[in-house]
């Protein structure tokens, strides 16, 4: 009798056995991923050396600083990518600005920052680039003959 008890007794559940006891709830992975590159975005722009922010990531979040290394450079990409799609649209707002500035700065008189202004838009519109400026430099060639013997 003793042998048959033994093996009909159920065995004890637990999470690794139990589909039901296993909790769902909360953020997936993928989320909490996000949720830190976004925190790594955030530490980006605030300037800090990139082992200091890999530091608050772990702390704040409880993952290893190579993990918050990744997650760095992952928002390092996304702030890299959008970098270069919003340049153009930037550069455009600033000339409006220099343009705005100078008109303003005319009328008032402010020559010297008209100059500068005027200097500015012409460097970022290419003139006188550092290219330009070198095939625009004089060249000067010196031969030197033999001596003539008599």
């Amino acid at each position: 009798m003793a042998d048959t008890d033994a093996t009909n007794t159920p065995k004890p559940t637990n999470v690794s056995n139990d589909e039901s006891k296993r909790w769902r709830g909360g953020k997936g992975s993928e989320a909490r991923m996000e949720e830190r590159m976004n925190f790594a975005y955030s530490l980006l722009l605030e300037g800090n050396t990139r082992r200091a922010n890999a530091q608050l990531i772990a702390d704040r979040f409880g993952v290893s600083i190579r993990t918050a290394d990744a997650d760095i450079s992952r928002a390092m990409e996304i702030l890299r990518t959008e970098s270069s799609e919003s340049r153009d649209s930037i550069l455009n707002q600033i000339l409006a600005m220099r343009m705005t500035t100078a008109k303003r700065a005319m009328k008032r008189g402010n020559f010297q920052v008209v100059a500068h202004l005027l200097d500015s838009i012409g460097r970022a519109a290419g003139e006188l680039s550092q290219e330009q400026a070198a095939q625009a430099a004089p060249t000067l060639q010196i031969t030197v003959e033999s001596k003539r013997q008599s």
